[in-house]
């Protein structure tokens, strides 16, 4: 996606028909649209230069945040952190927005037609992308805010949390 914010708007629309669907609670909507945002935590990084290093001689790299292990594992730490009651549907649902974002960054159009290696530590395997948009784009930006603005509405009028 060319930004955070579609990455997010995707992981509403998304979270919005689990929480209509099944018994997950509104208040659990967001928790998805975190899950979104978390494989770009290690954008941070890049602001403050230190993507990758090592310490007593182990080298390491933010870039694995941006993997499903990277998801994995910040799902887990997030799902620690909330009550033991709520767990087991925050841990889902930041795996699903997590999940979300890797799947959409696969329709990125890349100069060599190959995704990161978005399954490590799984996998090393490059997977094709679908080339169907360049990450400067802005439509699917602009897609992403109407399908959640009409999810949005509509589940004001349903009597949801909006």
């Amino acid at each position: 996606m060319p930004d955070l914010l579609a990455h997010v708007l995707a992981a509403y629309v998304l979270g919005a028909a689990v929480v209509a669907l099944t018994d997950v609670p509104d208040r659990h909507l967001p928790v998805a649209m975190v899950g979104a945002a978390a494989p770009d935590a290690m954008k941070a990084t890049v602001l403050l230069g230190i993507t990758s290093g090592t310490v007593a001689g182990v080298p390491y790299s933010f870039w694995a945040v941006h993997t499903l292990g990277g998801v994995v594992a910040l799902a887990g730490i997030g799902a620690l952190t909330i009550r033991a009651s709520d767990r087991r549907t925050t841990l889902a649902l930041l795996l699903a927005g997590g999940a979300s974002h890797l799947l959409l960054d696969l329709f990125v159009i890349r100069a060599d037609g190959v995704a990161p290696p978005y399954l490590f530590p799984v996998s090393g395997w490059l997977p094709p992308t679908a080339t169907v948009y360049a990450s400067t784009d802005l439509w699917p930006t602009a897609v992403a805010l109407a399908l959640a603005l009409v999810v949005f509405l509509s589940r004001l009028r349903s009597g949801g949390d909006g």
